[in-house]
């Protein structure tokens, strides 16, 4: 049975080699980016920006190619703001604190994706050709972001005494707080050729743990 498939995947590749005069492609696609996102205590979101990538692929035949290449998926940018008054905990067995403060942030994170996988495609007219993507990309994401935190502690006794208080007023901001993972990828795709030269409209989606960033793009094709 592994002769059998080994015969047939080597079948494959040699019929592709002799298939396609040029089989390799270099291919740079520019775009509009748009997250899906699911983060619902955020009061401000700009999910939208650009992105781009680069692919490098090798066609086995006219209906199948191996790629991989780097993606940037562009930024997003989300805004969180928090007030609470009247927060009570019991401090100590005699003690109770009673905590008011207000929280604001504001955080960008940049992705970058590099991804492995297939293209398969078919001719719809001379010239014409579609297809779908689908594959693995390692993700990265880069964020930073500033955030303001003040208020006050009051401290009660058990009978509403009013024992102690502070007032406080704190800032800090964050950069380069990495995170990194694998997820899977996948679009669709239209290709025209001319030559050496074609054009691609493409949509591919990244998913990113509970998100996803949708690539609209407009790419070119070269093959050698």
């Amino acid at each position: 049975m592994k002769q059998i498939a080994l015969t047939a995947l080597i079948a494959l590749v040699s019929t592709g080699v002799y298939a396609e005069e040029k089989p390799f492609y270099l291919k740079a696609s520019l775009g509009y980016m748009k997250f899906d996102s699911e983060d619902s205590t955020a009061v401000k979101e700009d999910l939208n920006s650009t992105g781009y990538a680069f692919t490098f692929g090798y066609r086995v035949n006219d209906y199948i190619a191996f790629e991989g290449g780097m993606a940037n998926l562009g930024d997003i940018r989300k805004e969180h703001e928090r007030s609470v008054r009247g927060l009570e905990w019991y401090y100590s067995d005699d003690e109770i604190l009673v905590e008011n403060y207000d929280y604001q942030s504001k955080q960008e994170t940049k992705y970058k994706s590099y991804n492995l996988g297939l293209a398969l495609s078919t001719q719809i007219q001379q010239n014409l050709n579609a297809g779908i993507r689908f594959g693995v990309h390692q993700w990265c994401a880069n964020d930073s972001g500033r955030a303001e935190h003040s208020g006050n502690h009051n401290w009660y006794s058990l009978d509403r005494e009013l024992l102690d208080a502070e007032s406080f007023d704190r800032s800090y901001s964050w950069s380069s707080n990495k995170n990194s993972g694998s997820n899977p990828y996948y679009g669709a795709e239209v290709n025209w050729t001319t030559g050496d030269w074609g054009i691609n409209l493409e949509h591919t989606i990244y998913e990113i743990q509970d998100e996803k960033a949708n690539l609209s793009s407009v790419g070119v094709t070269y093959s050698f």
